[in-house]
C-alpha cells in the first residue's frame, strides 16, 4: 500500500486544492473588510496568496504532463 502523504499523493494534491479554497475565502473576507473601512492591504495580500496557490496547481499539472511525455 502506498503512502497517501508522499509527495504527489492524494493528500498532497488535496492540500493544494484546499489552499486555493482557503485563500479565495480569505480574499472574499478581505474585500468585505476593506468595504467596511479596514486596510486595503487585506484584499491585496489575499489576492497574492490566491495567485500563488493557483501557480502551485499549474506547476503540479505542468510537471505531471512533462513526466508523462518523458515516460510514455
Amino acid at each position: 500500500m502506498q503512502n497517501p502523504f508522499r509527495g504527489g499523493g492524494p493528500v498532497d494534491i488535496a492540500m493544494d486544492w484546499l489552499a486555493v479554497v482557503v485563500s479565495t475565502m480569505l480574499l472574499i473576507k478581505g474585500i468585505e473588510l476593506a468595504r467596511h473601512g479596514a486596510s486595503l492591504w487585506w484584499p491585496v495580500i489575499a489576492g497574492a496568496i490566491v495567485v500563488l496557490s493557483l501557480h502551485r496547481l499549474y506547476r503540479r499539472r505542468r510537471d505531471s504532463r512533462q513526466s508523462e511525455c518523458e515516460h510514455g
